[in-house]
């Protein structure tokens, strides 16, 4: 019964329909180059990454979480954290090749179990089949699971890395925030130095003006203090002066006791009766000495 089972299924089930029914089962999976095509961008944005990171480097460590980074190790700096991503991704990178290496050796060997399995399938002896069949099943299944194995710690990895994008996004972007509120006093306080240079600007041309409107008033003053000093007499001029001055007095008396004398010449008995008549006691001879 069983023999006459397979030989109905073989002749129902041709190579043909097989392939063309293995390949509708795996064509979901078979979009192999839409998988492969992130691979070099991701690298080119790595290598963007490094760039960056040697040219501009800033803490991100502004309002940190409450219980601290899990995957970033160095919050202080930006070029750590950047190098971080880069160093994880390459990682990532190495063990996905790694173990695609030996994802493609396991995979190797699975089409010989494959023929084998379906050699005992066809011997129509249900003692070989249940003798042989479950060890070579089981060869299968033991690759298959050690593919997954290898898979599951390349995807860990790449979340691991996709992590720790995600938690420095989130912190530049509350350190942008922080930073954004920073920068905005720093611009106010900017424009506000602006305003004040401005305004000593103003005073200090007003001052300028000032101190030229003073230096002339100073120059005309040291002008007219100079004319004035000028307009004084020397010494030699000053005794001359005084002794004009001297001489014009002692004219002043000589011509006065000339005219007393001249008095008495003209008429020497009548201001001796003169005296007389006010009771005074006259010098003659004193009088004649003045004249003299």
């Amino acid at each position: 019964m069983d023999a006459q089972l397979q030989k109905t299924t073989q002749n129902l089930t041709t190579a043909a329909d097989m392939r063309v029914t293995t390949q509708m089962l795996m064509q979901p999976s078979a979009n192999w180059e839409g998988y492969l095509t992130p691979a070099p961008l991701s690298i080119a944005i790595m290598g963007e990454l490094v760039f960056i990171s040697s040219t501009t480097d800033f803490s991100i460590n502004k309002n940190p979480p409450k219980k601290g980074f899990k995957y970033i190790k160095y919050p202080d700096s930006f070029r750590a954290s950047l190098m971080q991503i880069c160093n994880s991704g390459w990682h990532a990178f190495n063990l996905a090749h790694k173990n695609m290496d030996q994802i493609r050796i396991h995979t190797f060997t699975v089409p010989d179990y494959m023929k084998a399995v379906v050699k005992i399938l066809f011997q129509g002896n249900d003692e070989i089949v249940e003798t042989l069949l479950p060890n070579q099943l089981e060869n299968i299944r033991s690759i298959s699971d050690e593919c997954v194995k290898l898979a599951e710690s390349v995807e860990k990895k790449y979340e691991y890395v996709i992590k720790i994008i995600q938690e420095l996004l989130e912190a530049c972007i509350n350190a942008n925030h922080v930073y954004g509120e920073e920068l905005e006093n720093v611009r106010m306080k900017l424009e506000e130095n602006k305003l004040k240079e401005q305004t000593s600007k103003e005073l200090n041309e007003r001052s300028k003006k000032a101190m030229e409107a003073m230096s002339k008033e100073l120059e005309e003053t040291q002008e007219q203090y100079k004319k004035a000093m000028d307009s004084i007499p020397s010494g030699w001029e000053t005794i001359g002066m005084d002794l004009v001055e001297g001489m014009t007095s002692v004219l002043k008396v000589f011509s006065s006791g000339a005219a007393f004398c001249k008095g008495l010449i003209k008429n020497p008995f009548g201001s001796e009766i003169n005296l007389l008549d006010k009771g005074e006691d006259v010098d003659m001879i004193a009088e004649m000495k003045i004249c003299s």
